[in-house]
């Protein structure tokens, strides 16, 4: 199963453009992670993804299938996690799978097999008859996940799954995710956590103000920075070099070698200096703030 973006843009009626030329590839058995910054375009995308918004230009296909000319079609092979939460406040975690997993034309008897199956993998079994109302928000968060997860589509869709999830919680979504692309799921999320996209992503799609701007492995969009090593500084009194970014709380200097690194560092005055290998942020910053930025 794979979903593909070619040129995809969708312009609302207000006259604002909420994607405008958005191209990617997702493969099955892969998490396909959009990253980009609030209002990059990412959720406008998953909408013309999911049959929800209807694309101004350009094409989304889903197994072969247009999302505009064969919308059910495309309905029966995805599943789709929105940012904002409907679970109704009277219903139990396993009210609402079951009652999702019926929706969906699974059997009653299916349906409670896969209801326990995914919330415990998603570690609410032991809340699974608590209503709604008494659960916490990141609580019915992974109730979600668990839902499109529970439905057999072979396509999921995650609209920023792990926003506002404590640590041990973020974890739990990350493996559950995991394990369902290792059994053959093809997985599209979106994120602005570079670390999330970093640990889950078999393939990320960076993304800035309505555009794809580069698109590969984590390893691949790290070698599009020609840097190894960064210089973490905070609270200095003075840089020794003016080529640096600015992040408010911390500058951050490259260097092409931790020997480069050490000498830069024995340089600046500071309370705190820290030598680290590059990350994704790295090839982020260094991609979307300009440099060497394209389409690749």
């Amino acid at each position: 199963m794979s979903v593909i973006a070619k040129h995809l843009g969708k312009r609302y009626s207000n006259g604002v453009w909420g994607a405008r030329d958005v191209n990617f590839k997702a493969e099955q058995g892969k998490i396909t992670v959009l990253l980009g910054p609030n209002g990059a375009g990412k959720t406008t995308t998953i909408g013309m993804l999911t049959t929800l918004l209807k694309p101004t230009r350009g094409e989304a296909i889903v197994e072969g299938s247009s999302t505009v000319e064969d919308v059910w079609k495309v309905r029966k092979l995805i599943a789709l996690c929105p940012q904002d939460i409907h679970v109704d406040n009277n219903w139990s975690p396993l009210d609402a799978m079951k009652g999702y997993l019926m929706i969906r034309g699974i059997s009653k008897e299916e349906g409670v097999k896969r209801s326990e199956k995914y919330l415990k993998l998603l570690d609410l079994w032991e809340v699974r008859n608590i209503p709604a109302i008494a659960l916490s928000g990141g609580q019915r968060k992974r109730v979600a996940v668990a839902m499109v997860l529970a439905s057999g589509a072979p396509v999921v869709f995650l609209d920023e799954p792990s926003s506002g999830l404590d640590v041990e919680a973020r974890y739990v979504v990350w493996k559950s995710l995991r394990e369902e692309a290792n059994r053959g799921k093809t997985i599209v999320l979106t994120t602005h956590d570079m670390k999330e996209a970093e640990i889950l992503g078999d393939y990320v799609v960076m993304i800035s103000k309505g555009k794809s701007v580069a698109k590969g492995t984590v390893d691949e969009l790290k070698d599009r920075i020609p840097y190894t090593h960064k210089i973490v500084v905070k609270n200095a009194s003075k840089l020794p070099l003016k080529e640096h970014i600015d992040l408010g709380d911390r500058k951050i200097i490259y260097a092409k070698s931790r020997g480069e690194a050490m000498e830069i560092a024995e340089k600046i005055d500071a309370k705190s200096i820290g030598i680290e290998e590059i990350s994704l942020e790295d090839s982020y910053l260094y991609i979307v703030g300009g440099v060497g930025n394209g389409e690749n």
